[in-house]
């Protein structure tokens, strides 16, 4: 990776002792630093930490991301309430799914459309056009759901209680099988084996 990239995807974070890693912007790992550092050591030679935790951080927003862009687009096609419902089982589809792997040139993507700016530029003009067209209760569900999904909330509500199952499923929370794919596509960038990474010591 260049280093205009690792300067793209860096982040800050703050270790702290008994909770684990906090990346900029509240994303928790439950790895704390020194943990990280001996798993991912192999990787870390050719990549700082700073931008494998900001890749990973990057990276969990897609299911957000995804039902935000999805929503207007469902809005214009389908009436409000099944709109809800597909754009809230495309963010449980897309959760689980980028828990599988991790394409680096998605996150190039995701700068773009995870700016809050642009979806609120993209949001208003969608709301202005259902507005003059008489179909104010979609104006207000866009307005409503970008509102939900910028503060959390639909995250909140659709991904905690699911939280159990994709432990069980992955071994790990969403922040932390990010961070592992992350670290496992650079690993094969690099050639340097996934078993490495694997049996490299987490205590």
């Amino acid at each position: 990776m260049s280093s205009r990239a690792q300067n793209l995807f860096a982040v800050t974070y703050r270790n702290v002792p008994g909770k684990g890693v906090f990346a900029q912007g509240g994303l928790k790992f439950q790895t704390e630093e020194s943990a990280m550092r001996r798993q991912y050591a192999a990787v870390l030679r050719t990549a700082p930490l700073e931008v494998l935790l900001g890749e990973a951080s990057l990276w969990v927003l897609w299911p957000s991301t995804a039902a935000i862009w999805a929503f207007p687009l469902l809005l214009w096609r389908f009436s409000t309430d099944v709109a809800v419902l597909a754009a809230i089982g495309l963010f449980l589809a897309v959760q689980i799914a980028h828990m599988l792997f991790y394409r680096q040139w998605l996150n190039y993507a995701g700068f773009v459309l995870g700016n809050r700016a642009l979806q609120g530029l993209v949001y208003a003009g969608s709301a202005a056009g259902f507005w003059f067209s008489g179909q104010w209760m979609k104006a207000l569900a866009l307005a409503a759901w970008l509102l939900l999904m910028a503060t959390g909330v639909v995250q909140v509500v659709f991904t905690v209680p699911f939280l159990p199952l994709l432990t069980r499923l992955f071994s790990a929370r969403p922040a932390d099988q990010a961070l592992w794919n992350v670290a496992c596509t650079h690993a094969r960038r690099t050639g340097i084996p996934v078993r490495d990474l694997q049996s490299a010591p987490k205590r």
